[in-house]
């Protein structure tokens, strides 16, 4: 559970300070959303309380008037029987993540080295970025989110061989760094550059004494992840609201 817990203060802070640096972002006594026009990022709603039928029509009728987001997530346990509050009309499941965390290692985790890691500081990198992260995931971050918050957010074009091949973006809380949007464009995948990039960022959250490390794991990278020893922890559903 404080697994959970810290990976979801990393999450919902995350999407706070994005929504406060460069939209909107809202706290309400039942949710909370994050907000930015002409971007898809996180453009999410989420719960501050146990879900109920009375919170999900809340919600809904809120989203009917042009209030919120149309995008819902909702996380627990993999048996958690709430999740059968959002089996609803106004509802409809959009994808699967599992929580995971790893506690960070004093070791050197073992790399070839075939990536590097830029860290965008300069106004034209957010461009690229914004030209390579739908390629992973097919929705935008817009460069000026990227361009807004990284005084925030620590956000990473991807090279191999002098190519970019790829996002990531890491944001500490405490002594736990969460690692987010970590995509290889389709023409690299499978060479292994995802485990590789995933190493670099541990070593580098090792020499900054981070104790864990957390993230929200697709079907696709969840066994990259484990494969490292990252354990899983709890579900994510993601809902598109109708």
């Amino acid at each position: 559970m404080k697994n959970l817990n810290e990976n979801i203060y990393n999450l919902t802070t995350l999407w706070q300070i994005v929504g406060d640096a460069y939209g909107k972002y809202c706290f309400r006594e039942s949710y909370s959303y994050s907000n930015i026009e002409n971007s898809q990022w996180p453009n999410r709603i989420w719960l501050n309380s146990q879900p109920s039928k009375l919170i999900i029509s809340e919600i809904l009728v809120a989203c009917g008037q042009g209030e919120l987001p149309r995008s819902l997530s909702y996380w627990a346990d993999f048996d958690d029987p709430n999740f059968r509050y959002f089996e609803s009309d106004g509802l409809v499941l959009k994808s699967e993540q599992v929580g995971m965390s790893l506690v960070v290692s004093k070791k050197e985790y073992p790399s070839n080295r075939r990536i590097k890691l830029h860290k965008i500081t300069s106004p034209a990198q957010p461009l690229l970025w914004e030209k390579l992260y739908p390629q992973s995931f097919g929705y935008v971050i817009s460069a000026e989110t990227v361009k807004y918050t990284m005084d925030h957010i620590n956000y990473f074009l991807i090279y191999h061989n002098e190519n970019p091949i790829g996002t990531v973006l890491t944001f500490t809380t405490n002594s736990v760094v969460g690692i987010h949007g970590m995509g290889i464009i389709p023409s690299f995948r499978k060479q292994g550059f995802a485990k590789e990039v995933m190493l670099e960022l541990l070593n580098n959250a090792a020499k900054e004494n981070i104790l864990l490390a957390t993230l929200q794991a697709s079907s696709m990278g969840k066994s990259v992840y484990k494969d490292i020893g990252f354990s899983e922890d709890f579900l994510v559903r993601n809902y598109r609201i109708l």
